[in-house]
């Protein structure tokens, strides 16, 4: 039987180490009982994901990492994690397994059941759904004021899909009912979150073309800006002010009109302004460059698409919360805005640099996101990237704080990775910043050996002092819980190669002839008969019995 991992494509090759990760990272005890860190590593990697197609790999991985949390806090980072437009194919499993874990969460509380809708609002997007969303938004009224903010910040998000029209027939009375729900509460608004909340919901109706006869789309956006700039935002309404413009869609129907709209939103956001709206209009600006909607406004068109570059440097200059800073570091210019606003992306660049030595460890991390991305998209010069890997050289050897240790440990340096200066943190005193060391040294090597490194790999190890006749024994110099279960590795590229969701571990584990506690050897590079990938078969050697290729998982339902 060919092996089908040796066909995995790119994207399915990096969602499967980026589940590995996490699947490493739930069974580590200093992991499992410390809410922050996971709420802290997801906020911050998702401002890393630069390209949809990052974003897209993270999917299988959140599908098991929702399924295994219990705070409220993470689960609503969960269910802000973009969404890029349209899917690739081979992505469609991933993200209706995603669906199907929402849909079976045991949301207990009424917290809870919102961020649960919030996810399944934004990731199902059919039509047939509205009569239960309407059900939920009519039930949510009669909430606590609270919760009632929430729970319809939440269902206003509902957008329909690209393409869909109004609906006709058994389908027409719940669309109109949910139109008319939204058209009465921004008549009649009981409070100023309601206006708020319907504007958005009506919003993304009038985008669809579903309000024929109701407000234009420019009307309701600039009526919409126009209450946010009016009314001061508590710190308690913040979290229904993120979540709605989390959703609000980009005007993207003329070059010139986004610009209006943007330049309008940065009026919202600027120093004098509180910093829950910078951080909401920033982190808005910065969801719609991600998903490519200001590149794509002036693709083929004039004027230029706009360039928000200097006002990011403006603005760089005078912020100092955190939050806000880390929506910025989720802003990456372009090559178009480099070359058009040099000085200004020099300036970026060394006001990311300064703040990665504030005293403030919430700016310091945000400040390495910021420099992290700027590096990925090839902004920095030679000189810069210079400094970038000396500045990450000294942080790791003397950072202090779990939470910015964490953020380097997912920063690639310029150059070989230095790993003695890893392993000198493992015997750290603090728990959570050896496991910053772990996760380092453990996604290093998954990333070499997932990317057909595995000759490299096996000289560290050997240089490490590793056994690599036969099976890989106990590392001499690295403790056993960073060595990557490479046998977990390619069940998960051979699941997602061959369109299926992976077997959860435990159901793996059992269907191994060796303990998953005992580490598997390091595969041999395959004869170059198709694409490297992870194999299970070696020429000769081989580490116990192959591992039969079982998906006890059945196979989501397609929400196509």
């Amino acid at each position: 039987m060919s092996d089908l991992s040796l066909f995995a494509s790119p994207l399915a090759r990096q969602a499967a180490r980026n589940l590995h990760t996490v699947e490493w990272l739930s069974e580590n005890g200093t992991w499992r009982p410390d809410w922050f860190c996971r709420w802290d590593f997801w906020r911050t990697r998702r401002m890393m994901a630069r390209t949809p197609d990052e974003a897209v790999a993270w999917l299988p991985a959140l599908a098991f990492a929702v399924s295994c949390e219990e705070d409220a806090d993470v689960l609503a980072e969960f269910a802000r994690w973009p969404l890029p437009e349209p899917l690739p194919p081979e992505a469609l499993p991933w993200r209706d397994r995603l669906i199907q874990v929402w849909e079976q969460y045991p949301a207990d509380t009424t917290r809870e059941k919102t961020i649960r809708l919030a996810a399944l609002v934004r990731l199902d997007r059919r039509v047939g759904r509205l009569p239960e969303w309407l059900r939920e938004a009519r039930r949510g009224r009669y909430l606590g004021w609270y919760d009632r903010d929430l729970r319809l910040a939440a269902l206003a998000g509902w957008r329909p899909r690209p393409g869909d029209a109004p609906p006709h027939g058994d389908k027409a009375e719940a669309a109109q009912a949910w139109v008319r729900f939204w058209e009465e509460a921004y008549r009649t608004p009981g409070s100023k979150l309601d206006g708020w909340i319907a504007a958005t919901a009506l919003l993304h109706l009038a985008e669809a073309g579903w309000l024929p006869s109701g407000p234009s789309p420019e009307r309701v956006r600039a009526e919409f800006r126009q209450r946010v700039q009016q009314w001061p935002v508590s710190y308690r309404e913040r979290s229904v002010l993120r979540m709605l413009l989390s959703s609000v869609p980009a005007d993207a129907s003329a070059p010139e009109r986004l610009r209006q709209d943007i330049k309008a939103w940065l009026k919202l956001a600027h120093r004098n302004a509180r910093w829950e709206k910078r951080e909401a209009v920033w982190g808005m600006l910065a969801a719609w460059q991600r998903e490519g909607v200001l590149e794509r406004s002036g693709r083929g068109r004039l004027p230029e698409p706009p360039l928000l570059l200097p006002d990011l440097a403006r603005a760089l200059e005078c912020e100092g919360h955190s939050g806000t800073l880390l929506a910025m570091a989720g802003y990456i210019p372009g090559a178009v805005e480099v070359s058009a606003h040099p000085e200004a992306a020099r300036a970026v660049v060394a006001r990311w640099e300064a703040l990665s030595r504030n005293d403030d460890w919430r700016i310091r991390q945000a400040a390495w996101v910021g420099r992290w991305n700027l590096r990925l998209a090839g902004v920095l010069t030679v000189e810069e990237q210079t400094r970038f890997g000396a500045d990450y050289m000294e942080a790791i050897g003397s950072e202090n704080d779990r939470d910015v240790l964490l953020a380097l440990a997912r920063i690639t340096p310029p150059g070989s990775f230095p790993l003695d200066d890893w392993k000198r943190r493992l015997s750290d005193r603090n728990n959570e910043c050896r496991l910053a060391a772990r996760l380092a040294i453990h996604g290093w090597l998954v990333d070499m050996a997932g990317g057909g490194q595995r000759r490299q790999v096996r000289q560290v190890l050997r240089r490490a002092g590793q056994e690599v006749t036969g099976t890989v024994a106990p590392f001499v110099n690295l403790p056993h819980d960073v060595l990557p279960d490479f046998r977990r590795l390619h069940e998960i590229e051979t699941a997602l190669a061959a369109g299926h969701l992976p077997p959860s571990p435990d159901a793996a584990g059992e269907n191994r002839a060796t303990p998953r506690a005992v580490p598997a050897r390091l595969p041999e590079a395959h004869p170059r008969t198709g694409p490297p990938g992870i194999t299970g078969q070696t020429t000769g050697r081989i580490a116990g019995s192959e591992p039969p290729v079982c998906h006890p998982f059945p196979e989501a339902v397609r929400h196509e």
